[in-house]
């Protein structure tokens, strides 16, 4: 009889049991047993409850959780708290700290430490963490709000994508592949605003009619084209900014007020393209390897490496007035070659531009994925979607796209592109 008083004086009316005598508590934590999914304990040959797990808590619970300030990151703390964690995932994400972290957020009511126990001491390291219900609770609330949130926003989406896809296909296209609930939110700001014919003075007051900050969004015009919505749709918003051209090697620019000569200038030059511009590009007449380049970095090695080649900087994804000028600057070429990124945007921005040059044109697009490389980030499935989509096509882009697609990650040109570009124009001789 006196050893069940010592376990608490448990029973049989199913309330926990306060288990006082356990060894290697820390300070301002108490041990005990919760009850089991039975509704009771399991007892030995004297009817004494066998308990072979426990769980630490505060000595002295506060009245509701409190997130200790400072402990851990927004991210962390959600993580924690929105569902029981292994002892081995929980090392993995906060490291040595670990203990730390889970003792100080035991000690605030937040959470409980799950240990096996041997006779009467706790065994090392622990089991699990457990979250407070409340904030399980709550965290759940809140996913199921935010579910109910993309809910509404994919539906609002599509019934757009209805209105919209006679005259401005693209932006339909746009509302049924843009995943990510932020991006959609905009795409549809967007969309909502040019079925209803309202237009901006510029990126910024689009933006800041949809959102606090003025910047909240600030690069929002290249979302919509990434995503692709027709240039005249981005004009018919007020969003086209004046694009601009990156240029380098022997090219000469000419205008109506004359001609410019850029060769022996280090380049590239970026020219801004204002609407109606008159401007064209004139290269040498044996010009044989025309380099166009996604990354600014790799198009300044390119133009040192190799300043007797033209080369053209598109500035990422290149709206009309950019192909218009990479098309013209192709015919006088014999061979194009192209360097992007190994990602979606790279496999767009070189799809995009094999498809406005002209197509009896040699065009080549270089892999830097076959250089070498440290991996880069992992394709989402966003990005995995899209890419097996360029990958179907049976030319030099759907092989690019495949390439990416079996490495799985994306690899960014400023390291990759120098031995890339090095052998692809000594290949042209």
């Amino acid at each position: 009889m006196s050893d069940e008083r010592d376990l608490g004086n448990p029973a049989r009316d199913d309330r926990e049991l306060v288990l006082g005598w356990v060894h290697g508590v820390p300070e301002g934590l108490h041990a005990y047993a919760p009850v089991p999914a039975t509704g009771s304990y399991p007892r030995d040959r004297l009817d004494r409850p066998k308990i072979r797990r426990v769980r630490l808590r505060s000595a002295t619970p506060p009245p509701a959780p409190a997130r200790p300030p400072g402990l851990v990151s927004d991210s962390d703390w959600k993580w924690i708290t929105s569902g029981s964690r292994s002892w081995t995932s929980v090392t993995g994400r906060l490291g040595p700290d670990a203990h730390r972290i889970a003792s100080a957020l035991a000690k605030a009511g937040c959470l409980t430490i799950e240990h096996d126990l041997r006779i009467s001491a706790l065994v090392q390291p622990p089991r699990r963490l457990h979250p407070h219900p409340d904030l399980a609770h709550a965290h759940a609330e809140d996913r199921s709000r935010r579910e109910d949130e993309a809910d509404d926003i994919r539906a609002q989406a599509a019934e757009l994508a209805e209105a919209l896809i006679a005259d401005w296909p693209g932006v339909a296209r746009a509302l049924g592949s843009a995943t990510n609930t932020d991006r959609l939110a905009w795409v549809i700001r967007a969309a909502d605003d040019l079925a209803n014919g309202r237009t901006h003075d510029s990126v910024r007051a689009f933006v800041q009619t949809h959102a606090r900050f003025t910047k909240a969004r600030d690069d929002v015009h290249h979302l919509l084209a990434e995503l692709g919505f027709e240039q005249e749709a981005i004009v018919a918003l007020g969003l086209a900014r004046n694009p601009y051209i990156g240029l380098g090697g022997p090219i000469r620019v000419k205008t109506r007020a004359g001609t410019i000569n850029l060769a022996g200038i280090p380049g590239p030059h970026d020219i801004r393209l204002p609407t109606g511009h008159d401007i064209s590009l004139l290269l040498p007449a044996q010009s044989s390897t025309l380099l166009v380049i996604e990354n600014r970095q790799a198009a300044e090695a390119a133009c040192d490496a190799y300043p007797e080649s033209p080369v053209i900087w598109c500035h990422g994804q290149p709206p009309t007035a950019v192909l218009s000028l990479i098309a013209q600057a192709a015919q006088q070429s014999s061979r194009v070659v192209i360097c992007t990124d190994a990602d979606l945007g790279g496999a767009r921005i070189a799809a995009r531009i094999v498809d406005h040059i002209p197509t009896n044109l040699q065009s080549d697009v270089i892999d830097i994925g076959e250089a070498n490389h440290v991996a880069g980030r992992p394709f989402n499935s966003h990005s995995r979607f899209h890419l097996a989509a360029i990958a179907e096509r049976d030319d030099r882009i759907g092989q690019f796209a495949r390439a990416c697609l079996a490495r799985g990650y994306a690899i960014e040109q400023e390291a990759a592109a120098k031995s890339s570009v090095r052998r692809a124009v000594q290949a042209s001789g």
